[in-house]
């Protein structure tokens, strides 16, 4: 009996389940947002300007791209395992695969004919893709080395899309070559001119009919495959508008899903980065009849997020290009006869991006792209709307305006309430403290105590005085003391606030109770007083007393108040304004007094200076 047993398992890998893997490109926001600036993976020896593909989604269920899950299973990518343990360099045999097609091509971004450069290219994996699972690589990969302790079994590869995988994760620091066949990016007049290929996998009856519509509207009337990619990619590319939707961005929802891709159409205007721009033309392809694919890569950008062959620097005999989490793109490739699958890139240029006054945001469920597409119908043959159909819309038509109208009116007022914000905030500060002055001196008014209203009166007036810095007087002072001090600095109106000083140490210690006709009289004359002490003052210091709290006050502004009160013509201007304001009550007390004999108080009144007012304007106290 034999003892050599033969063992299938050693001679067959089975391929990769990609059944439960999820979708590359629901993850694309994630390098933006946590690794802009790190450097995620160095090239060396890559030519310049040229897209490395990391993974490759064939398969859209309605809600993502995926490298697997398509309901025509022609469409899902096999992966094996590339090469062998015994061997430092893994080779990918392409008659393993009964799928593998002979046309299968990748380009670098250099137009020219569509002969290919064999090309040795060393890859360093950084801190992004750490963890990570699909292994970048550039061009048509014939053979791939790991370097280190990689362990080779556990990589993987599709001929279909070019793509390998590494499963258990890549490691910081690892470090591979590939070698691998690069042509370059065909003229788009030759693009133009090609013919689509056989499509295998059939449009998703997911997709909302209203981007067959867009896509008809904007392609539909070119004669070849070619034309209407390049038809597509270019109105994405320039009707669009550029935003990863993070912190400090317009508005824009991660995903690319038919929910997401109809919002992104509902609104005005188109806002979204490379996923959803790169879903939404390969879906739009599809439902032109093209076979297209979606890819998941790093391309070296420069300042408007397109490529650049400037990023590739001679270093030490290699050209070294560094790729950061910002270069992380989303692109389409669609299959074209004589040239195979071919690189789209429809995301507009990172630097346009909405203003934050626009509104882009979905208003209704009809999409207004949809509707601004031009119509392939016949103008000959086509068939006008009923009358009624056609006043329908027109009212609706009117209706819709109007709203705009108020959005018009609304964003106006809000730009110029932010230009005026200081002055809005000068001008409440200033209308609070006037409030604030009035409130607290209709209270003092108000008091039902005549004894009490009096005493706060005086109180009101001291306040007054200090706040417009007429003169210096403690609070903590008797009114005999206030009044002395203003006596000393304000000489003008001494002789009135001494008596009100004494009707209120009346009212408040005599054994003769004060009246409500007494409280009367007395703010009434306060009022007259704080008239006189403030018509020294220009109305803009008046204002600027009256609006601004005593501790905010420059004291260059106290010296010159104090300044104007010394001088003559301050000192007639208040005398004047007494005069005015104390006219008509002299007139009615002239009458009253006409009978009496003159008391010791007219006596000194009538010798006084003018610029004390009678006794007789001023009867507080019987």
């Amino acid at each position: 009996m034999p003892h050599h047993r033969f063992v299938l398992r050693d001679h067959y890998e089975p391929p990769l389940i990609m059944r439960d893997t999820t979708s590359p490109l629901a993850g694309m926001r994630t390098f933006v947002k946590e690794h802009r600036n790190d450097t995620i993976l160095t090239a060396y020896d890559l030519p310049a300007a040229t897209p490395v593909r990391m993974a490759v989604m064939t398969c859209f269920d309605g809600n993502v791209w995926n490298v697997a899950g398509c309901a025509d299973e022609r469409g899902t990518a096999t992966y094996r395992v590339m090469g062998s343990g015994a061997s430092d360099t893994a080779k990918y045999d392409t008659a393993k695969s009964s799928t593998a097609k002979s046309d299968t091509t990748a380009y670098s971004a250099e137009t020219g004919t569509a002969s290919g450069n064999g090309t040795t290219v060393t890859f360093a994996i950084g801190k992004g893709l750490s963890g990570h699972s699909w292994l970048p690589v550039a061009g048509t990969p014939s053979g791939i080395t790991m370097q280190g302790h990689a362990d080779r079994r556990n990589l993987f590869y599709s001929a279909e899309t070019n793509a390998a995988i590494y499963p258990t994760g890549m490691e910081e620091g690892m470090v591979y070559t590939v070698g691998t066949m690069l042509r370059p990016l065909p003229k788009n007049t030759d693009i133009a001119a090609a013919a689509g290929a056989e499509a295998t996998v059939s449009s998703a009856d997911s997709v909302p009919r209203e981007i067959g519509a867009l896509a008809s509207g904007i392609a539909g009337g070119q004669t070849t495959g070619g034309a209407m990619a390049l038809a597509l990619s270019t109105w994405l590319h320039s009707e669009g508008w550029f935003s990863h939707g993070l912190q400090g961005e317009h508005p824009s929802m991660a995903g690319h899903g038919s929910h997401r891709l109809l919002s992104m159409l509902q609104g005005s205007g188109m806002v979204g980065d490379g996923e959803q721009y790169a879903s939404l033309m390969a879906l739009m392809a599809r439902e032109l009849g093209l076979p297209s694919r979606v890819v998941l890569g790093v391309i070296p950008k420069d300042g408007n997020g397109m490529l650049s062959s400037t990023r590739a620097k001679q270093i030490d005999g290699h050209m070294v290009t560094e790729f950061t989490g910002n270069d992380i793109e989303a692109w389409v490739e669609i299959e074209l006869e004589r040239f195979g699958w071919v690189p789209f890139f429809p995301t507009p240029k990172e630097t346009k991006t909405p203003d934050k006054l626009q509104d882009l945001t979905p208003t209704s469920v009809e999409s207004p792209l949809v509707r601004s597409s031009p119509s392939l119908a016949d103008p000959l043959r086509e068939e006008r709307d009923p009358p009624d159909q056609a006043q329908q819309r027109e009212r609706n038509a009117s209706a819709s305006e109007k709203p705009r109208a108020w959005h018009a009116f609304l964003r106006i007022a809000g730009v110029v309430a932010l230009c005026l914000g200081p002055v809005w905030l000068v001008g409440t500060a200033a209308g609070s403290a006037l409030l604030y002055n009035a409130f607290r001196v209709r209270r003092a008014r108000r008091i039902p105590v005549p004894r009490l209203c009096m005493a706060a009166g005086w109180r009101m007036l001291v306040e007054h005085l200090r706040h417009t810095d007429l003169v210096d007087v403690p609070l903590n002072r008797t009114r005999r003391m206030q009044a002395s001090i203003i006596e000393g600095q304000c000489p003008a109106i001494a002789g009135m606030v001494r008596q009100l000083a004494d009707a209120a140490d009346a009212a408040a210690f005599a054994d003769a109770q004060a009246t409500a006709t007494d409280a009367v009289a007395y703010w009434r004359q306060l009022d007259q007083v704080r008239s006189a002490a403030s018509a020294s003052l220009t109305p803009a210091h008046r204002w600027l007393a009256l609006t601004t709290p005593l501790p905010l006050r420059p004291q260059r502004f106290a010296r010159s108040v104090a300044q104007r009160l010394r001088r003559p013509a301050a000192q007639s201007r208040i005398v004047q304004a007494q005069r005015r304001g104390f006219r008509t009550r002299r007139q009615a007390n002239a009458t009253e007094h006409t009978d009496k004999p003159p008391t010791n108080t007219d006596k000194r009144t009538a010798s006084a200076d003018t610029a004390c007012i009678p006794d007789r304007a001023f009867p507080i106290m019987p």
